[in-house]
């Protein structure tokens, strides 16, 4: 007898700081498709999307909500000496739209992805502070500071698992995977901001990519790798983009 899954459809989001609006698009279209997930798994920027999406927002309100936010408004610049920025404007962005406090009380069930320095681990959370954790989850390192949890510094989750497909692996029916971060080859980077995020995705492109090949559906979205992750200059674009792609392609698949 196959063993019983507790869930019929699990979505994984990825890390990749603002195009994390691109997740918004792919959710929007699969909505639309009439599919909706019993379980959300994310790191980093899908950590965030993912809080937004448990709590119970539209794709299209949480785009609203984030628009007008771009990561230097609510970083802050200082002397670099556990990060050369400090998110300290998203944690009361998230504590003021979502009326939960807990990953444990959320209407949809969020598991989030943080990396414990001090133990030299990831950790999957569905239960404990929520913002805190979403926070640590999308602390990059060196580009923001650690988040301090219970004592131990957290970071994202990105740094071991950037696709967090295996917490909720055995628990669903079908599983369908947003990946935003893809590795290709690029050219100049001329800021120390844009080398350490390209060193970071490199770290973690063989864990992607293994996990990616084990759902049931992976969505990659085209061009969203040309689009800065610290800028929100072109949300708009990674949208939509991710939007018609989405139903383009959930057009031809069947789940």
């Amino acid at each position: 007898m196959l063993p019983h899954k507790k869930y019929k459809t699990g979505l994984v989001l990825s890390g990749g700081g603002a195009r994390g609006f691109a997740h918004l698009g792919v959710v929007k279209a699969l909505n639309e498709k009439g599919i909706r997930c019993d379980i959300i798994s994310g790191v980093s920027a899908g950590a965030i999307a993912g809080a937004y999406l448990a709590s119970g927002f539209r794709p299209d309100q949480i785009y609203d909500l984030l628009a007008s936010q771009d990561i230097m408004k609510i970083s802050k610049m200082q002397l670099p000496k556990d990060g050369l920025l400090k998110l300290t404007g998203l944690k009361k962005y998230l504590q003021s739209h979502i009326p939960f406090t807990d990953l444990k009380d959320l209407p949809i069930p969020l598991m989030v992805a943080v990396t414990n320095l001090n133990k030299a681990r990831v950790e999957y959370h569905d239960r404990g502070p929520l913002a805190d954790l979403v926070l640590a989850s999308a602390s990059i390192p060196v580009l923001f500071s650690p988040v301090v949890i219970n004592g131990d510094q957290y970071v994202d989750g990105g740094v071991y698992d950037n696709l967090p497909v295996q917490p909720i692996y055995k628990d669903c029916k079908k599983i369908i995977a947003v990946n935003i971060s893809p590795v290709y080859e690029e050219g100049r980077f001329e800021n120390i901001l844009k080398i350490a995020t390209r060193v970071f995705h490199l770290g973690v492109a063989k864990s992607t990519r293994n996990w990616g090949e084990k759902v049931d559906l992976l969505i990659q979205p085209p061009g969203v790798e040309k689009h800065d992750i610290l800028r929100t200059k072109h949300i708009r674009e990674m949208f939509d983009g991710a939007y018609l792609y989405t139903r383009k392609l959930l057009a031809d698949v069947i789940l």
